[in-house]
């Protein structure tokens, strides 16, 4: 192999390590980039974690007190719950379930009945 045949190899092995350079510079700058936007989107993250810590404080700080406040209320347990409550929750729920009176079943005279007189 020739001088010249070396120095055309060596140039050529450098014009393929400078484009090799060249894209992993590239690649580092796109890989940066992305680092950057997680490092971003981390604080954002940390940020919402601290106000979530805050709220869920406040919270349950409101909630001890309410508590509190239930509790310094004399006799409150002594109070009987009333009967009509188990009812009246027995014909909501049959009333969202459909179980409601059908347009057959209601008596228009009688309604109007009830309306005053103008």
């Amino acid at each position: 192999m020739s001088v010249v045949d070396t120095v055309q190899m060596l140039e050529l092995r450098t014009k393929k390590a400078a484009g090799l350079i060249a894209m992993l510079r590239k690649e580092k700058a796109e890989l940066q980039e992305k680092f950057d936007l997680v490092n971003t989107h981390n604080a954002e993250l940390e940020e919402y974690v601290e106000s979530f810590a805050t709220s869920n404080k406040i919270i349950e700080e409101s909630i001890a007190n309410a508590m509190e406040n239930l509790a310094s209320i004399e006799g409150l347990d002594d109070i009987p719950l009333f009967d009509d409550t188990a009812l009246e929750l027995e014909a909501a729920e049959g009333f969202t379930s459909g179980d409601s009176l059908g347009s057959e079943e209601i008596d228009l005279d009688e309604l109007l009945d009830d309306t005053p007189a103008l």
